[in-house]
């Protein structure tokens, strides 16, 4: 991927930052420096301000969508450590993490990750910015090189930045140009490191959509679809607790959560209430308990509206079981429900294998 010309900037060194990349920290080093070069406008940024920035935006990729970053990852532990010490807020409307992190972590709860991210970046500073002075350090040991490119970088403008003790300090040239290809260079950073990513996971699917805070759920398929169906069988038993839904307190319920599979497509969606819901999460259904009711959902719902003509309805059924809607019409129920087994239980493997907690029975509170 190719970044934007500049004459007067060493573009060239910046496209070569990921080249032979082993882990992720040079990846969120840099989205952290144009986060918050987006967010303040200042070109003298804290390291303590980038540690924090960069949890804000590891966390969702190892936290919430359960992603590997490879055995020498030790950003995992931390993001471990801040959701053991705060309930983080993943809805639509939440504050950035960035703030709730400022807000809901103790300073001693900070200082911690201050402490524990501080640790890992110990060398990134300075290897980020190697490529631009690969000639004039090139046979150094790697003892000297760090200094050797802090020196460097302390005289010149052909790197991004320069250190002023625990501050980077962007050169003006260097801002301008981030912040006005700041689109451009995020999609450069995801794009190595959705191909990092590739490497630690290889049977995750939607990587690229695991990167960021989660986008809100598209219900506007789904529930009218379930709504539809709840008016012919009013009292319906939610699969999980037997407990009637109603247009009331429907609530619809990803049966592979969304963290994992980070899709709205009607296969992998129940009707449940607002209760089940929440205590479910994003646990792993049990097997045994449900998918058999899962199943026997989904295909009665299935034949209701393609006896009813609406096909239209069904295609992200016709996608997975890669058979036409008619074709799935005229099947047994011992058919669906293998077939719904064959693209539901491999991702659930899968997705226990992330660490997705297994299994959810619920039990009434």
């Amino acid at each position: 991927m190719e970044l934007p010309y500049s004459d007067i900037i060493a573009v060239q060194s910046l496209s070569r930052v990921f080249k032979e990349t082993t882990n992720s920290y040079k990846f969120y080093w840099f989205l952290a420096i144009l986060d918050q070069l987006r967010k303040t406008g200042e070109t003298r940024i804290a390291m303590s301000d980038l540690s924090l920035q960069m949890m804000a935006s590891v966390w969702y990729p190892l936290d919430y969508y359960k992603l590997s970053f490879g055995s020498q990852d030790q950003f995992r532990e931390i993001a471990k450590f801040i959701s053991s010490h705060l309930d983080v807020n993943t809805r639509k409307n939440a504050p950035d993490l960035i703030e709730q992190l400022r807000i809901g972590l103790s300073e001693a709860e900070l200082t911690v990750v201050y402490q524990r991210v501080k640790s890992l970046l110990r060398w990134v500073p300075f290897r980020f910015i190697r490529p631009f002075f690969d000639q004039e350090t090139k046979g150094l040991p790697d003892g000297h090189v760090n200094n050797e490119t802090v020196r460097l970088a302390n005289q010149s403008v052909k790197a991004p930045y320069w250190f002023d003790g625990d501050y980077i300090v962007i050169h003006d040239v260097w801002a301008q140009y981030f912040q006005q290809y700041q689109y451009i260079l995020r999609g450069f950073i995801h794009w190595h490191l959705v191909r990092f990513l590739q490497k630690n996971n290889p049977n995750v699917s939607a990587l690229s959509e695991k990167l960021e805070r989660p986008v809100d759920r598209d219900f506007k398929t789904a529930r009218p679809f379930w709504t539809a169906y709840l008016a012919q069988n009013p009292g319906l038993p939610c699969i999980y607790s037997n407990q009637p839904v109603t247009k009331a307190n429907l609530s619809i319920d990803h049966y592979l959560p969304f963290s994992f599979v980070a899709h709205d497509q009607l296969w992998n969606l129940v009707p449940t209430t607002k209760a089940v819901n929440s205590a479910k999460n994003d646990r792993l259904p049990d097997t045994d308990s449900y998918f058999q009711k899962f199943a026997r959902l989904q295909f009665d719902a299935f034949q209701f509206f393609a006896n009813a003509g609406d096909e239209k309805k069904l295609e992200d059924y016709s996608i997975a079981f890669r058979e036409s809607t008619e074709g799935i019409k005229q099947h047994s129920f011992e058919w669906f429900q293998e077939r719904l087994g064959h693209v539901i239980m491999p991702q659930l493997q899968t997705a226990q294998n992330m660490g997705f907690s297994y299994p959810f029975i619920y039990q009434k509170s």
